[in-house]
């Protein structure tokens, strides 16, 4: 008899409900419940938003590094390759504080000839490859005057976000737009007689 009382569905059934007012009453732990919940979406957030800040202050710092690296050698009459290490250098120092990951840079004369075509005449790279000699170059329409010259500059700089790059799964390139100057103290060369920076060894174009 006392088996049976012990195992009664009704007795059972009634020690279920108090324990489960009592657990409906106690607050205790609750906060800390919450916060455990709600705590991987915050720091998501907060390392989302501390790294997409980084990639806008890399992005604008890659858009001045491009202004330098064309800025610079649209100044040169004659660059020679001591010139142009000290064009990359200078450039480089733009991207400070984020010198851990070395940028990519291209400077590149490009000739446009009585057709109108825009051909490469000279091409100088860092971390990347420079264009060849004689390539084609597509060029907004309005900057593509017959027998005028253009500095072209491009650089790039891979960011790999500390956590994001688990969803990116690794470096996001930064950059690689163009950025398009006249020569300010070009040399007129070539056969049409284009004012252009020279590259030291290397012929005036046109020809190419």
């Amino acid at each position: 008899m006392t088996w049976k009382r012990a195992f009664s569905p009704v007795r059972n059934r009634a020690a279920l409900r108090r324990l489960a007012r009592r657990f409906t009453r106690n607050r205790k732990g609750i906060a800390a419940v919450e916060f455990a919940m709600v705590l991987p979406a915050m720091l998501a957030i907060y390392f989302g938003i501390v790294e997409v800040a980084q990639g806008i202050m890399i992005d604008r710092k890659v858009t001045q590094l491009n202004r330098a690296l064309a800025d610079l050698t649209a100044q040169a009459a004659t660059i020679n390759t001591a010139e142009r290490d000290n064009i990359f250098n200078a450039a480089t120092t733009v991207m400070a504080p984020f010198t851990g990951v070395a940028p990519q840079m291209r400077i590149t004369s490009v000739v446009i000839d009585a057709n109108r075509v825009a051909k490469v005449c000279w091409s100088e790279a860092l971390n990347t490859a420079p264009l060849a000699r004689n390539a084609e170059v597509t060029l907004p329409d309005d900057l593509r005057i017959a027998n005028t010259s253009l500095i072209v500059a491009r650089s790039s700089y891979a960011f790999t976000p500390t956590v994001g790059h688990l969803i990116t799964g690794g470096a996001i390139d930064i950059g690689n737009s163009d950025i398009y100057m006249r020569p300010r103290l070009g040399k007129i060369g070539g056969t049409g007689s284009v004012e252009q920076v020279e590259r030291a060894g290397v012929a005036m174009c046109p020809p190419f």
